[in-house]
């Protein structure tokens, strides 16, 4: 949101809006100091959400939803202001309870435009809702922090030189796979004793991992680190990123990396495929410690291949991920949905 927010306000009137407690408002800190306007709500109180949204001259809201039932309050809100509804789906269709598919593909009646954020986005949701779904990919902006940075950053975790930083950055929830990481890691460090796992995110199993690490008695080789600040700066220090996912949109925290130019080892997921390519060699199945250690392994034995792949990546990124691009094929949805409303005689 941050990324486009940024890109589109040269083009568009942009209001960033979230909650106004927690996640939310570290959202609108962040688009703040981007020089964005922001707006907190209560969605606890949709009447009121429905008014501000109408009293504020805006002619479109794109709801940003990561599972299938998220956003669906917030899509009722815009189209009761009189706003046109853009919403982008994250993560693939996941939705088996009856009640929630219903109320998903009642949901869907009230949008102009549905956004995909992969073509496997788009595949699962096909047939799920109405109307045909965009397929714009997330992008990011271009990251590279400088050896200084990097050096700071390392001392300050306690990574030496010589060890090896193998860094994730994802939420600390189930889909992610961090229990499989932390299965596949003794293998790896019997391998590479150097080997350091640092990981960065917040989520509900967090609890979880680090009781696992304890129990493990892998505290020495395995910190977490928890939200940060300064991604693009561990970005720079890493030599390898692991992404364990058990399945994935379009992983925002990978694209980062491939923006890197950093090596990385991931799981063979949908979305993290269509990011890497099919020919990326450091893949593993999901869900499987030994394959993830040896995909890992493969990384840290084989530098220079590890190098090329990123290389290869990097220009993946360039060609299909960055943050301009996401905006420009962002900005067309809104430019048809808009001209759509214009022609039903809607105001803009």
């Amino acid at each position: 949101m941050l990324a486009l927010g940024r890109q589109l306000s040269n083009r568009f009137d942009v209001v960033i809006a979230a909650g106004n407690q927690g996640e939310g408002m570290a959202l609108l800190r962040q688009a703040a100091l981007c020089g964005l306007r922001v707006k907190a709500l209560d969605f606890q109180r949709p009447s009121e959400v429905t008014r501000w949204l109408a009293r504020s001259g805006a002619c479109l809201i794109h709801v940003h939803a990561g599972i299938g039932w998220e956003g669906h309050e917030l899509v009722r809100c815009g189209k009761a202001a009189g706003l046109a509804v853009v919403r982008t789906e994250h993560l693939p269709y996941l939705l088996t309870d009856p009640i929630q598919k219903a109320q998903y593909r009642a949901m869907c009646l009230s949008v102009d435009q549905r956004i995909a954020v992969s073509q496997s986005v788009l595949d699962t949701h096909a047939g799920q809702g109405s109307g045909p779904m965009a397929l714009v990919h997330n992008g990011v902006a271009p990251r590279g922090g400088d050896a200084a940075d990097a050096k700071a950053v390392r001392a300050t975790i306690a990574v030496r030189e010589h060890e090896k930083l193998l860094l994730t950055v994802a939420r600390l929830t189930a889909q992610k796979g961090h229990d499989v990481l932390l299965a596949a890691a003794p293998a790896v460090l019997a391998a590479h004793p150097a080997a350091r796992f640092v990981l960065v995110g917040r989520g509900s199993e967090q609890v979880n991992i680090e009781e696992a690490i304890e129990r493990a008695g892998l505290q020495n080789s395995i910190q977490v680190l928890g939200q940060r600040d300064d991604v693009e700066a561990l970005l720079a220090a890493a030599d390898l990123f692991v992404l364990p996912s058990r399945f994935e949109g379009l992983p925002l925290a990978l694209l980062e990396a491939m923006s890197a130019g950093l090596p990385i080892a991931a799981t063979a997921v949908a979305g993290t495929l269509e990011a890497l390519g099919l020919q990326h060699p450091f893949l593993a199945r999901a869900d499987d410690p030994a394959a993830l250690a040896a995909v890992i392994i493969k990384a840290l034995d084989q530098p220079d291949e590890a190098q090329q792949a990123a290389k290869a990546a990097r220009q993946r990124y360039l060609s299909r991920f960055t943050d301009d691009g996401m905006a420009a094929e962002t900005a067309a949805v809104y430019a048809d949905v808009l001209s759509a409303q214009s022609r039903q005689g809607m105001p803009q």
